[in-house]
């Protein structure tokens, strides 16, 4: 059993903040089949379905003295230019009141979660996490498969509201999105996967091979059938982080080439399966025809997502002397269909700079910037002590902080717990350092039953 139901188990035995912790990831992962098939009718209650989890767990880690101290300036700043700017944009702008509360909610609930969840997690829940996620993987990869072999217009493709599809891809495929509600959960669920998986393989005892093995080689095949750039730059960015590490040490390179081959190994098993090549042959075309729209290579994609959009939208802002912005909430798609509104940028750093204005959003671009520099510090310095975990999941919350908007309910949740376990593995002592206090105590007890008279040494 992954976790276990008795009064002894793992799970029985945490406390309360530690549950949430749970609580809150399942829903990540299964809050998409909830909106697309158990009740489409409630898809837009359930798209906030864990703020209550994350409320809790901010109460819970104060009540309990478990609040995250080293961060407690941060946050406070963050809190206070947050609700100041919401207050500006209700008062002078025209900023709808139940806009502004989404868009506060989106930028504000997700900043303590994850710093309260990085300073109290322990190696055990790491590992634990880890191995759920491994599992959960298998069906998840044939759920795709299912997804991409489906015609568009079938149950499995249903979309997140009532009558809505997913997005499409070459042919009459669609995306694969598995239990998430569009295809982005199921790149990010991926990549966490990923990290896991290799990780496992350099660390002695973080899981069974078998799962390592299988989950190495779901997460393969599933990557075609979800047509996403994006998964292909987050685990490239993996195995980047993995390169680095190599570079830390002989022993660091010796276990990363305990990788490449079971990779090398699993890709070609990979290709032999039909609809494996079939996926693999519409995410090229795919990356070719987008390259070509956004100006070739990753280069040019970074600079039309990103670069272009940004500088046009301070332009437009400076122009129209509109320094305080649209308002928190206003160019997120949920926010639109409430309002009944069928237009919105799709673009996530324009929704962003429209959403803050140019000031409040340099403000916060800098916050970013500041986590990026606490998440890779740490993460390189445990590298070094051959403890990569935080490096291998560096890449997952670093794509999401700038390439994509907190008012994502998915990219929020993965943002939290990506961000979370980075500092985390960055904070805890590896396997072997934790296993220590449990390996003493048992050593005390084997040396005080010997000290006892043989009598009561059998008792």
């Amino acid at each position: 059993m992954i976790l276990g139901l008795s009064r002894n188990s793992y799970l029985a035995r945490l406390p309360l903040l530690k549950k949430l912790f749970w609580l809150y990831f399942l829903l990540l992962i299964f809050e998409g089949a909830l909106r697309k098939w158990v009740a489409p009718g409630l898809s837009a209650p359930l798209l906030i379905i864990r703020d209550p989890v994350a409320i809790w767990i901010i109460w819970e880690a104060y009540r309990t003295r478990k609040w995250p101290s080293r961060w407690s300036a941060v946050i406070s700043l963050m809190t206070v230019l947050l609700v100041g700017l919401f207050v500006v944009q209700i008062i002078v702008g025209s900023n709808p009141l139940i806009v502004g509360l989404y868009g506060l909610r989106s930028y504000l609930l997700p900043i303590p979660v994850l710093f309260i969840m990085g300073e109290n997690l322990d190696y055990e829940d790491i590992r634990k996490l880890g191995t759920c996620t491994l599992w959960l993987i298998l069906p998840m990869t044939l759920l795709e498969l299912a997804q991409y072999l489906a015609p568009s217009g079938a149950w499995l493709n249903s979309g997140a509201y009532e009558g809505a599809a997913q997005i499409g891809y070459i042919g009459n495929h669609v995306r694969a999105s598995g239990t998430f509600s569009f295809v982005v959960g199921a790149e990010y669920f991926a990549s966490i996967a990923a990290a896991f998986v290799l990780y496992g393989m350099v660390s002695t005892g973080f899981a069974k091979k078998w799962i390592l093995w299988a989950a190495l080689f779901a997460i393969i095949v599933s990557v075609p059938t979800m047509g996403s750039r994006t998964v292909l730059v987050q685990l490239t960015g993996i195995l980047v982080c993995v390169a680095i590490g190599a570079t830390m040490g002989v022993s660091q390179f010796a276990k990363v080439l305990r990788i490449i081959l079971p990779l090398a190994l699993f890709s070609l098993l990979a290709a032999q399966l039909p609809v494996f090549s079939d996926a693999m042959e519409s995410l090229i075309e795919r990356v070719t025809v987008s390259n070509k729209v956004e100006g070739g290579g990753a280069g040019g994609a970074v600079i039309y997502r990103t670069v272009g959009p940004t500088l046009d939208v301070i332009e437009e802002a400076v122009s129209s002397g509109n320094w305080i912005g649209h308002g928190m909430g206003s160019e997120a798609l949920a926010m639109h269909t409430l309002l009944g509104q069928t237009e919105w940028s799709d673009n996530e750093m324009e929704r962003e700079i429209v959403e803050l204005g140019p000031i409040a959003w340099i403000a916060f671009s800098l916050f970013k910037l500041f986590v990026a520099i606490a998440l890779l510090g740490p993460a390189l310095a445990r590298a070094r002590e051959q403890q990569p975990m935080a490096l291998l999941m560096l890449s997952l919350p670093l794509s999401a902080i700038f390439f994509y908007t907190l008012e994502q309910p998915t990219v929020q949740g993965f943002i939290v717990i990506g961000t979370g376990l980075c500092i985390a593995a960055a904070r805890v002592p590896g396997p072997m350092v934790a296993e220590m206090p449990r390996l003493i105590h048992l050593r005390q007890q084997m040396l005080e039953r010997r000290r006892l008279p043989n009598r009561e040494r059998a008792t």
